[in-house]
């Protein structure tokens, strides 16, 4: 993540501006631009507008790139490899995002051709679940309950109950599953 005063000081010598013209260009004291240059202080947003006005610029093309938010996009097409598991020869299993373990959801796509179940699965107390089913028709099996469900159907629950997913049809099924990660 680049800090505001990173982006002052790039921004500042791409226009081959000095600190001292920029605080005669914007009324601020070259010591409080130093600071905040240096990460030493932040500034005021009234301050921030001063100095994008110098360096031609708007308060918003300023702050572009210091949002952590959008470095936190991950954008998964459809040609991109995936990490793939399998349940024998009947389920697959395809994580859909990289870097889960440091994501704060876990997405997957399970394919279960016709006749298949996954093994069970029991998460820890603080994982949650939800399941939709993308194509067919599937059973959860969720702590000795069934729940049949139909495409474009979706269930939420604790992942600390013992589970399997079932497609009893002989059709394939696809289930796109996505759980929070572990405490």
């Amino acid at each position: 993540m680049i800090l505001i005063g990173e982006r002052i000081r790039n921004v500042r010598k791409e226009k081959d501006i000095t600190l001292i013209e920029l605080s005669k260009l914007t009324g601020v004291a070259q010591a409080t631009l130093s600071r905040i240059e240096t990460g030493d202080m932040i500034g005021t947003v009234e301050c921030h507008q001063s100095v994008a006005n110098a360096l031609g610029m708007s308060l918003s093309e300023l702050y572009e790139g210091i949002d952590e938010r959008t470095s936190k996009t991950h954008h998964a097409k459809k040609t991109d490899s995936h990490t793939t598991s399998s349940q024998g020869e009947r389920v697959k299993i395809e994580l859909r995002t990289s870097k889960a373990l440091k994501k704060k959801l876990f997405p997957l796509v399970i394919t279960l051709k016709g006749n298949a179940e996954t093994e069970e699965e029991r998460a820890e107390k603080t994982v949650e679940k939800f399941i939709y089913v993308n194509e067919g028709d599937v059973i959860l099996h969720l702590n000795k309950q069934e729940y049949p469900l139909k495409q474009d159907e979706s269930i939420y629950f604790d992942g600390s109950l013992p589970h399997t997913i079932a497609n009893k049809s002989s059709k394939t099924a696809k289930v796109i599953s996505v759980s929070s990660p572990p405490a």
